[in-house]
């Protein structure tokens, strides 16, 4: 009966405490009611589980009164009551648990709920596929499921059952010495986890005997309990659950506030605060101690284990049990501090928490140490059995010979054949196998029956008794080394892991210590493999997804992070960064967790280091696409990385300039008119550079960018582009043709050319003059201005600047032209002469069809053409104006060339102020570094109006050196030192300043003159060589060059009269 008592003992714990404990709606990933459907079974294995407890216990009663009627077997009493009080606890503990499941009875109501539904619809229940009789049979067995489990009353159940049965006085005193003795116990035993167990079993055996004997409470042994309780306020029951004695036992003892000191019963809450105080305050000093055994025994094991023949004594024996004992000190520390705090209500400090954190370490090393030596350790536990069996036999055989030589007479003769009885069976016990959990339950009964005899001498009693707990402990020492190094506490207070993730990072020589806090959180979580409302593999990956989860969120990101900006700092250090004195702020050697191994969690490898090398893989790519100058700095960093780091970081491989294609042609030409209003032309490079753009960047298209397009598109596109650019042309041209029709503009211009042809009589070489372009300029502003602040003469330069950037964008097609069939005609040997394929293909009769040479005939005759005939765009455009142009219609355009000037003075302000806001540090305005447009603009309209003679005779450039070289000279007379008396003016230093700034401003003037007539001359070149035919030739050949029929130019407005 008594191993039928252990048995149901530890299925208690094996099957049925673990499953409801870790009901709950965490690391699920199905319904309520789905997870209380698959919980059904379980919960029905629960109540046969508890039918069957109700049948052993009341048996067990009944064995126990039939045995206190012999004397014989009064030895084996308590340790048949031990054996009871275990399973008493078991079914205690499953009561706690039940009643504090919240989740486990909200989820029950609510099935309930749903079955409670459909026996009262019919339609749910057809929907179902189940008969109405069917679905009120589930809600039955529910309800008898519901009561027998869920109402939490498994133990009292049990306990009422045995109450019916009448016992003898002696089972009533055996009950009352066995809690009477359990101070005794508590004070003798070194296991400190027996302590709880054994308080929690006093009660239960209170209420039992309160139960048998139909009586009220006694009070002796109620005081007695309550002291115990007083010692022990907070007892766990298993794993996370844990009671207080006093409150719980009270509750199930009837009227027992009726009978209880109500002094005694006040001295418990503050046993608990005492306790717990005094538990942290010596934290420290226990700390240290365990942490130094532990050492000692780890270092102990490892001799042992490598010793081949290790000496086998009383202090072999004691090591291993000291081991063992150890690991449960510590684990019931643990346990008992957080339960501590959770029945109090008290936060955990910091300091506490990292002291549990060493504890758990503790418990983990002896753990591998012991998993380390597997094989070393069974070997020692087997042989130190062997060696206390055989001492126990020798002392069994000793008092076999003592009670044969006696006489009956001493005792009585059923008493001496039972103690002769159980010496055989205790002999064959320890000699004819091994020690079993159930030989040595065999040991314990023979044992307490031959102490009856009182015959054995005291020192071999004293030995077998220490010899018993020792072989109990060996009979399973790995398994019980596992469970007394069990820290599943810590899977319930999973908050805690956090702080040790925070504290092992900021001190990285502690790294080591996340391989052993992972492997502890991961022991913690062996009970989900027993859960019965979802699968295990998903409650472990769901598990291991959190916990991973706060691996990377407090150590892996900040080291990536810290990493980088430390290689950042290193390869900017010359730049004036604030120094980092180690002194004020603690150097990290980070390298400590980037020499880590891989990490194991559940399944799942981690390797710090190949985390961290791809985020800075991931890293550096991005950012050297962003900012492709910067790959030298990334490729700096990563070459630092492996020297301080070990870390290896492979190569972007990516180029360090811009690749893409740029802009397409087709894009340009079909969006001709934002094109040249939105960038500006760059004469000499041939590229066009964006005017203002809301990012950090400017974009620029080039020849590279129009050959890539036309590599695309293909050649033929080119003269779609021009057709383009010739009916933006005859639109703008529409609008000069107005400008310059406006009396205002006509009339002060035609008075210009009468003055200037007066001078050019009286002096051949005549210039104009500077000062007349600068009144026409400032005389403009006259006629009003825009809202923008622009004059009539303003928008009439940048539409002339829009007509040199279309002529620009022709230019720059024509040249990505040239490039592109350049690069394709590459290896053709001489193009003036080239040989037919075809021809020689029928000479040498190398085939009998040449079709494949005459394709490859044509295409290289058509890249030829293109690439010598490509010089005629601006003379096209040149000729297809010119007619409408010089008609005799259109006689105020003639006026043109006198309008350069004040339009060159112009420009030069404007470009003069963008300049100048480039080296602002917040410009407000338009900022350009380029701008021939204009001179572009300017060299084609006079080409068209076939002025460019006229517009020499003005002696424009000549006006203007002359005009600067005398403003220089005199701000040079200015600034020259005194030679005589010193005037005030001369002593005004405000004056000079204003002087210098006049000089400055007169050099970025000339310079910018200089440049534009720089520009002007090279664009005049791209004229030089067009001649106008008539205008209808002209109109015939552009039809015919661009393959469309273009519109006739705008037409003179009509002349006054």
């Amino acid at each position: 009966m008594a191993c039928e008592v252990r048995f149901l003992t530890n299925e208690a714990r094996l099957r049925f405490l673990d499953p409801l404990l870790h009901y709950s709606d965490e690391f699920v990933d199905c319904s309520p009611n789905l997870s209380i459907g698959r919980f059904l079974s379980f919960l029905q294995e629960l109540s046969n589980f508890k039918t069957r407890c109700k049948e052993v216990i009341l048996l067990f009663i009944r064995q126990l009164d039939a045995l206190g009627e012999r004397e014989s077997g009064i030895g084996a009493v308590p340790f048949l009551l031990g054996c009871l009080s275990e399973l008493f606890v078991c079914l205690i503990a499953a009561d706690g648990i039940v009643r504090a499941n919240n989740t486990l009875r909200e989820h029950w109501n609510g099935y309930r709920a749903s079955i409670s539904a459909c026996v009262h619809s019919p339609v749910a229940s057809t929907k179902l596929n189940i008969s109405n009789g069917e679905v009120k049979e589930v809600d039955g067995f529910l309800v008898g499921i519901e009561k027998a489990v869920l109402s939490g009353t498994i133990f009292t159940d049990c306990i009422q059952d045995v109450g019916k049965t009448v016992v003898g006085k002696k089972v009533l005193e055996h009950i009352a010495a066995a809690i009477s003795a359990t101070g005794t116990e508590i004070e003798a035993t070194q296991d400190p986890t027996r302590i709880g167990y054994r308080v929690v079993g006093a009660g239960a055996f209170l209420i039992l005997h309160t139960t048998l004997s139909r009586t009220a409470v006694d009070k002796k042994l109620l005081r007695i309990f309550l002291d115990l309780c007083r010692l022990n306020p907070v007892t766990p029951l298993w794993r996370n659950v844990s009671i207080s004695p006093a409150d719980s036992i009270l509750q199930l003892i009837p009227d027992s506030m009726k009978h209880v000191d109500r002094k005694q019963l006040q001295t418990i809450p503050p046993a608990k605060e005492g306790i717990l105080q005094a538990r942290i305050a010596g934290m420290p000093k226990d700390v240290a101690a365990f942490k130094t055994d532990a050492m000692d025994w780890v270092e102990r094991m490892q001799t042992l284990a490598t010793e081949s023949e290790p000496v086998i004594s009383d202090e072999c024996a004691a090591f291993l049990r000291n081991g063992l004992l150890l690991a449960r000190k510590v684990q019931n520390y643990v346990m008992q501090t957080f339960h501590y705090h959770s029945v109090l209500l008290k936060p955990i400090s910091r300091t506490v928490l990292q002291h549990l954190g060493v504890m758990l370490e503790i418990l983990v090393v002896l753990k591998g140490c012991v998993d380390r030596y597997g094989l070393a350790v069974c070997q020692l536990s087997e042989r130190v059995k062997d060696f206390f069996a055989s001492r126990i036999h020798m002392a069994c055989y000793n008092l076999e010979k003592r009670l044969a030589l006696e006489k009956r007479g001493n005792f009585g003769a059923v008493d001496q054949v039972d103690s002769l009885t159980a010496l055989k069976v205790l002999q064959q016990a320890v000699a004819t196998g091994p020690l079993t959990e159930e030989r040595l339950v065999v040991l314990r009964v023979c044992f307490g029956i031959c102490l009856a005899t009182k015959r054995w001498p005291s020192e071999e009693i004293a030995f077998v008794l220490s010899a018993i707990p020792v072989i109990k402990d060996l009979c399973s020492f790995q398994k019980s080394f596992r469970i007394a190094c069990d820290v599943s506490i810590f899977y319930w207070n999973r908050m805690v892991l956090r702080p040790y993730l925070e504290e092992v990072y900021q001190n990285p020589i502690q790294a080591a210590r996340l391989t052993v806090l992972l492997a502890a959180f991961e022991t913690s979580a062996a009970g989900l493999h027993a859960a019965r409302h979802e699968t295990s593999s998903v409650l472990l990956k769901n598990y291991r997804t959190v916990i991973m989860g706060e691996v990377k969120e407090y150590i892996l990101d900040p080291l990536c992070k810290d990493i980088e900006t430390n290689l950042r700092l290193l390869v900017h250090s010359h730049l004036s960064l604030p120094d980092r004195n180690p002194f004020e702020s603690a150097v990290r050697d980070l390298r400590m967790f980037t020499s880590l191994g891989p990490i194991y969690f559940l399944g799942q490898c981690v390797s710090v280091r190949d985390y961290v090398e791809k985020y800075l893989d991931r890293t550096f790519y991005d950012l050297t696409t962003v900012a492709l100058h910067d790959w030298k700095t990334y490729d700096e960093m990563r070459s630092l990385a492996f020297h301080l780091y070990g870390l290896n970081v492979i190569q972007a491989h990516l180029p360090n300039q811009t690749v893409e294609q740029g802009a397409d042609i087709l894009e340009i030409m079909r969006n001709i008119n934002s094109f040249v209003t939105s960038y500006t032309y760059n004469l000499n490079n041939q590229v066009f550079v964006e005017r203002s753009s809301n990012n950090k960047h400017l974009n620029t298209i080039g020849i590279r960018h129009v050959a890539n397009s036309l590599r695309t598109h293909g050649i033929g596109v080119m003269n779609t582009t021009v057709n383009y650019t010739y009916q933006f042309l005859r639109k703008n041209f529409n609008i000069f043709s107005q400008f310059m029709f406006d009396e205002q503009i006509k009339s002060r211009l035609i008075k210009d050319i009468k003055l200037f042809r007066e001078l050019k009589q009286t002096d051949a070489m005549a210039r104009y003059p500077f000062e007349k372009a600068e009144k026409f300029n400032k005389g403009i502003r006259t006629l009003g201005v825009t809202p923008d602040g622009l004059t009539k003469l303003d928008q009439f330069r940048l539409l002339i600047t829009h007509i040199g950037n279309a002529m620009g964008f022709v230019r720059t097609v024509r040249s990505g032209g040239l490039h592109q069939c350049s690069k394709a005609i590459c290896f053709i040997p001489d193009l003036e002469d080239l040989e037919s394929f075809e021809e020689l293909g029928k000479t040498e009769a190398i085939a009998t069809e040449f079709s494949a040479a005459k394709d490859l005939d044509e295409v290289v005759t058509l890249l030829t053409k293109n690439l010598s005939d490509g010089t005629e765009f601006f003379k096209l455009l040149v000729e297809v104006f010119s007619g409408e142009f010089r008609h005799a219609k259109n006689r105020h355009l003639q006026n043109f060339y006198v309008i350069v000037p004040p339009l060159m003075v112009n420009f030069v302000d404007h470009a003069v102020t963008c300049k100048e806001r480039i080296h602002k540090k917040n410009p407000s305005g338009l900022v350009l570094f380029t701008d021939d447009g204009f001179a572009m603009g300017v060299a084609y309209i006079l080409a068209l109006l076939n002025q460019n003679s006229q517009f020499d005779s003005l002696n424009w450039n000549d006006s203007v050196r002359e005009k600067f070289r005398k403003d220089a000279e005199a701000a040079a007379l200015v600034n020259r030192p005194p030679t005589g008396t010193r005037t005030e003016a001369e002593n005004d230093e405000k004056l000079k300043q204003a002087l210098k700034l006049t000089a400055r401003r007169v050099d970025a003037y000339v310079k910018e003159f200089d440049l534009l007539f720089y520009s002007f001359s090279s664009a005049r070149i791209f004229f030089k060589s067009t001649v106008a035919p008539p205008p209808a030739a002209v109109t015939t050949e552009s039809a015919a060059a661009t393959g469309e029929t273009p519109a006739m130019p705008p037409a003179a407005p009509p002349s006054a009269s």
